[in-house]
């Protein structure tokens, strides 16, 4: 069986909300660096911001939520993980391994367009709602 010499992984970490922007940035360089040591490329950085938590984890109700898509060697995902775990800035990270053909720009389009369907459904169900009390 083959496989290829470079994956493209997904990881989105979340980073204490208290953090300032340049304790961040130093953090994304660090992530950049393993990623250049594994020969790796960095395809796709998206700072969502600060949001609420569904649960407090490590005594914070919100976190800075950030996710990057990249290639690299074998080794790349462990090597990133290791600093996320020594960071007492990072609260929690998950990481999926992602086919070739992945395209993180066509995959926020579709979440795009199935958040606004579900917002024009929930309003058709709401003015059905208020024509039928009155």
């Amino acid at each position: 069986m083959s496989y290829p010499s470079s994956y493209i992984y997904e990881t989105v970490y979340i980073l204490r909300p208290g953090l300032q922007d340049a304790d961040a940035q130093n953090i994304h360089h660090k992530i950049d660096a393993v990623i250049t040591k594994f020969q790796g490329t960095l395809k796709h950085r998206e700072d969502a911001g600060i949001k609420e938590m569904a649960y407090e984890i490590k005594d914070e109700r919100s976190g800075r939520y950030t996710t990057i898509v990249y290639t690299g060697k074998t080794g790349v995902v462990e090597e990133i993980e290791r600093h996320f775990r020594i960071s007492d800035d990072v609260i929690r990270f998950l990481t999926v391994a992602q086919t070739p053909e992945y395209d993180f720009a066509k995959v926020k389009q579709q979440i795009a367009m199935a958040e606004e369907e579900q917002r024009k459904n929930r309003e058709f169900k709401e003015q059905k709602k208020r024509e039928r009390m009155q």
